[in-house]
């Protein structure tokens, strides 16, 4: 069997990734991703050990994909490098449609087509330039020791579609780079392009073919009740597969496992299991037809094995060591956390007095809420611009100051909370619309 690259009535369709360490689960995840509609796949990839950068040059000497060495500056992180590369690539530019997602995040047509092409169809036919995918989150389903049996196949538990910590999204838009900055969840609309009317052309559709609601332009990351949808589309996230599967991750390189208080609340967050859902299994025909011929490439079959022998070879050592044990017990107890029990990492509790509200009042206009640095400079957004107002002190609470580019305008500093309860370091509500100076 010959495989060749796909083509679309789309143009190119794209999909950017980033990985480490993938290659027991590369072809799979490739092979699935031609399955449902992608005419391009590009990988960006960092300080891998295991055979996924041989894999991926391999699919680019076939014509079937697009592999690009993930280099990091000094400091930086893995995935926003990545996306900062992908954001000056020619390939990428080149592009009609493009989505960012992650190696253990597999796409679900669930479009009546069964394919991204007609599912883009009924988007284009409504006008639309987007469409906002939202996950479901998978568990292990009680699978415990590790397989190399598909990952859509072995793992068809998740959490219910309507709990809302499992909402996170991913975007398939139309792109242009001067116009968009890419993000992990969703791209940004450029400054430059905010006020001239773009913002305007912009019109997302959600996981079920319904108008996005215009906030959505500029700013969120996951779904809400309003906007959450799967009848067109949702993105499978497998963040922990078996426990051995799980556990290969989180004791890479070194069997003695680091106390890490996060493990067993972040398994007991992923791993859901409520319900059933075999809605990406209308894929599975089609993605072992592609994977079969992918594994004819003697190249390709040499490195999928050479992967597959090195998982079981690191079990076999793994499991005569302590940190394995442990580890092991503390992610199976975990996994009985009722869902009602679960709770998100929380966020730091933070001391009052270095963070201000300021309170804008003039002409009606509406609070604007600021973080305070540590040289002592208050910083927030009026509209979409920053303000920068003097330093200020905890003594300085209930002092009116003035903004520099708001030199008509009286703010009045008050304690975080006094007059929002909102939590985050940088809040704002509508705002002034006027024009700094620069």
């Amino acid at each position: 069997m010959t495989l060749k690259k796909p083509v679309s009535r789309h143009g190119v369709v794209m999909a950017v990734s980033m990985m480490k360490d993938e290659a027991p689960f590369l072809l799979e995840w490739f092979a699935h991703h031609l399955s449902v509609g992608f005419t391009d796949i590009l990988v960006y990839t960092n300080d891998c050990t295991d055979g996924t950068v041989e894999m991926l040059e391999r699919l680019e000497e076939l014509g079937l994909g697009h592999h690009r060495p993930n280099v990091i500056k000094p400091g930086g992180k893995p995935q926003p490098s990545a996306l900062s590369h992908a954001q000056e690539e020619l390939l990428v530019a080149d592009a009609d449609w493009v989505m960012v997602f992650d190696a253990d995040e597999f796409l679900s047509v669930n479009h009546p087509s069964g394919h991204l092409d007609g599912m883009l169809d009924d988007a284009v036919a409504q006008g639309a330039n987007g469409i906002v995918v939202t996950w479901r989150i998978f568990g292990s389903g009680g699978v415990v020791d590790w397989s190399d049996a598909p990952v859509t196949e072995q793992y068809t538990r998740a959490a219910p579609p309507l709990w809302h910590m499992g909402w996170g999204v991913k975007t398939l838009f139309k792109f242009d780079p001067d116009y968009w900055k890419l993000g992990i969840h969703r791209p940004s609309i450029k400054n430059k392009h905010l006020k001239d009317g773009f913002p305007d052309t912009v019109l997302w559709l959600n996981g079920s073919g319904q108008k996005m609601e215009d906030y959505f332009k500029f700013r969120g990351w996951r779904s809400i009740r309003r906007t959450v949808g799967f009848d067109w589309a949702q993105m499978n996230h497998y963040a922990v597969k078996s426990v051995e599967s799980y556990a290969i991750r989180r004791l890479r390189g070194n069997v003695n496992n680091k106390a890490d208080k996060y493990n067993a609340d972040y398994w007991a967050l992923q791993d859901r299991n409520e319900v059933s859902d075999t809605r990406i299994l209308r894929h599975a025909a089609r993605r072992a037809e592609i994977m079969a011929g992918l594994l004819q490439d003697p190249v390709l079959r040499e490195l999928h094995v050479a992967a597959l022998a090195r998982v079981e070879a690191r079990l076999v050592e793994l499991r005569g060591s302590k940190a394995y044990a442990e580890l092991r017990a503390g992610l199976i107890e975990a996994g009985k956390v009722p869902i009602t029990k679960v709770e998100a990492k929380p966020p730091k509790a933070r001391d009052p007095a270095k963070t201000a509200l300021v309170d804008l009042d003039q002409d009606g206009d509406p609070d604007l809420i600021v973080g305070k640095y540590a040289d002592g400079s208050v910083s927030g957004f009026a509209g979409r611009w920053r303000l920068v107002l003097p330093s200020y002190s905890s003594s300085g609470i209930g002092k009116q100051v003035q903004a520099p580019y708001w030199p008509h305008s009286t703010f009045t500093c008050a304690p975080e909370g006094k007059k929002s309860p909102m939590p985050s370091r940088f809040q704002r509500r509508r705002s002034p619309r006027r024009n700094p100076p620069w």
